[in-house]
């Protein structure tokens, strides 16, 4: 094993301090009060629409809080790892729900939303209804979740790099 990976290993082990940990959680918080806000939208669309949402949308879409959950738990425990799940958190989640909404989504499993929200805008038939409308309040609550997720992502790669800065200034003095 070399020095370097060792070093890692040894900072993924460190403990947060409250304040860092306290900052991470709030952008985690964020991210995911962005996702749940998107996803309760999707209730809003789907009464607008008379569309029932089916029960393996509702499973395959909790996928979208683990990662939150993960990091979540990983700041309860002022893990120094959480620094990066809370990056990923925000790119990740964002990135997925961009390509899903604004591209097509990889695998058809999205009900209504296998069609961007171009096309919905427009109108689609699926499954012998037709479906239209994305209004200003959808486009809001999709691209809210980029214009928080950059910051958190950002914020945590800068408090990783100062918190490794601290220890290592920390190791010097003693």
């Amino acid at each position: 094993m070399t020095q370097s990976v060792k070093d890692e290993a040894k900072f993924l082990d460190t403990r947060l301090d409250d304040e860092t940990a306290a900052v991470l959680e709030k952008w985690n918080l964020v991210i995911l009060g962005a996702a749940l806000l998107h996803d309760a939208d999707h209730i809003r669309q789907a009464i607008r629409w008379h569309y029932k949402i089916p029960m393996q949308l509702w499973i395959i879409n909790l996928a979208v809080y683990v990662l939150p959950t993960v990091a979540e738990f990983l700041l309860k425990n002022k893990r120094a790892s959480s620094f990066l799940t809370v990056a990923a958190n925000g790119i990740v989640t964002s990135a997925a729900f961009l390509k899903v909404h604004l591209f097509k989504p990889t695998t058809d499993i999205w009900g209504a939303w296998n069609y961007n929200y171009f096309k919905l805008a427009k109108g689609v038939w699926h499954e012998g209804q037709f479906i239209k409308g994305i209004d200003w309040i959808d486009w809001a609550l999709l691209l809210d979740l980029p214009a928080v997720a950059i910051p958190a992502c950002m914020t945590a790669i800068k408090k990783r790099r100062e918190f490794k800065q601290n220890l290592l200034e920390a190791g010097e003095e003693a």
